[in-house]
């Protein structure tokens, strides 16, 4: 098959993982042209420079069903399988993927892995790289190769599959996956309290360890981002102050006693304001929280990923900076989307310089997730280079030694 012109990318869209191998292979003995991995093309612009030339490795054809056997809580399929499909697919048989992927209906389960995508499950489910038990890649030179297999338990060794787990498209293209899987929760429930500071967010976020109830997700959002994510989630839900979110999910004694219980341990907190949010409107209210992490039409999305010890410091100046801030608390993991009014490059590098001042560079670090396309070259797409990066370059060198597979994602480690 023959790449396809693609405004002014040309893309290749195979038909299977064999004709993959060989475009890339031919590429290898050949122009040596840069190669770009998509999906479902949701998360083109996360840390990466918009001046790519080259071509678009398109798996939305390698969509298909390997295996699927139920009664062991794995599947395998083709890397560019949507997790719309995915999920209608195993919700039909009692089971699901405990990861929450923003834009399900276009992203890829390839370009999940790619990017490592979560959201607020994470705290209790883990990532995507807890559920992936093999991965089938085909590297720079268009040789195949696999890690792990079709089982949960597999042979122990060194698990190069892992390594492709947030790589960015840079080491190899993801042909196939196996996951594992959970069995579906019977409900859920959200119960969003409003505090007055970010103080008393703080002490609450300190008590959920030794809470007598199991959260799955802890979000917090200030007053702008909770107002735009209850609007989202077409819900009258007080968002003037800080939001304190928390989601159970299970049999619905469990669910209920435990949200019960959280408002009656919060109660010390004084918060201004409790709200219970169940079934549907709890699962639209979770999806909206979902969907907020991924950039809009805001000119700057950032992301820190701090101690949550440090992370209400941080909020705290982001939102006197009138950043609307959404985090997975219990995480210290921190989605901010810039105002209008950060319309320049100065204002933009201004606001990252004060919210610098709240990080320790030991423990914590600040980059851009997306941004406006003729600003991706002077502002920090990545944070500085992280332990073991020589190590990493060696594994880049070695699957990928004409440096064809995406290159541009990290040659430059912009240091703020």
């Amino acid at each position: 098959m023959s790449p396809l012109q693609s405004g002014s990318q040309e893309e290749f869209v195979p038909a299977s993982q064999t004709e993959l191998s060989r475009f890339i292979a031919e590429n290898a003995a050949g122009n040596h042209r840069q190669l770009f991995p998509v999906g479902g093309r949701t998360s083109l612009a996360v840390c990466c420079p918009t001046s790519q030339t080259g071509i678009q490795l398109c798996t939305s054809q390698l969509n298909r069903v390997v295996d699927y056997p139920v009664r062991d809580l794995t599947i395998t399929v083709e890397a560019g399988m949507r997790i719309d499909e995915l999920n209608k697919m195993i919700s039909a048989e009692g089971q699901r993927l405990p990861i929450d992927i923003p834009q399900s209906n276009r992203a890829t389960i390839g370009g999940v892995i790619a990017t490592n995508t979560s959201g607020p499950k994470r705290f209790s489910y883990g990532t995507i790289r807890d559920y992936v038990i093999g991965i089938s890649a085909i590297d720079g030179q268009g040789n195949l190769f696999k890690s792990g297999g079709r089982v949960v338990k597999n042979v122990a060794g060194y698990d190069l599959g892992k390594m492709l787990v947030g790589s960015l498209g840079t080491l190899a293209v993801i042909s196939q996956v196996s996951l594992n899987l959970r069995p579906k929760p019977q409900t859920i429930s959200m119960v969003w309290f409003q505090f007055d500071s970010c103080q008393t967010v703080d002490q609450a976020l300190e008590a959920i360890v030794t809470s007598g109830t199991r959260p799955i997700a802890v979000e917090y959002c200030n007053a702008k981002a909770a107002s735009q994510i209850a609007a989202e989630a077409r819900l009258e839900l007080p968002a003037d102050q800080h939001i304190l979110c928390i989601c159970y999910e299970g049999p619905e004694n469990e669910v209920h006693w435990q949200a019960n219980h959280i408002v009656s341990e919060w109660n010390q907190y004084s918060p201004l304001s409790v709200q219970t949010v169940v079934t549907e409107e709890a699962t639209r209210l979770y999806n909206a929280f979902t969907e907020y992490q991924t950039s809009s039409d805001d000119p700057v999305t950032l992301k820190a990923i701090l101690l949550p010890s440090q992370m209400m410091k941080f909020i705290e100046m982001a939102t006197r900076l009138n950043i609307a801030v959404q985090a997975h608390a219990a995480d210290g993991i921190v989605f901010g989307h810039l105002p209008d009014s950060a319309s320049s490059l100065d204002d933009v590098q201004q606001i990252l310089n004060q919210l610098k001042k709240t990080i320790d560079p030991k423990t914590g670090y600040l980059n851009i997730y997306q941004c406006e396309s003729e600003w991706s070259h002077s502002l920090p797409l990545f944070c500085s280079p992280p332990a073991g990066w020589n190590l990493m370059q060696q594994f880049k060198n070695a699957l990928d030694p004409e440096h064809v597979l995406n290159s541009q994602r990290f040659n430059e480690l912009v240091e703020i």
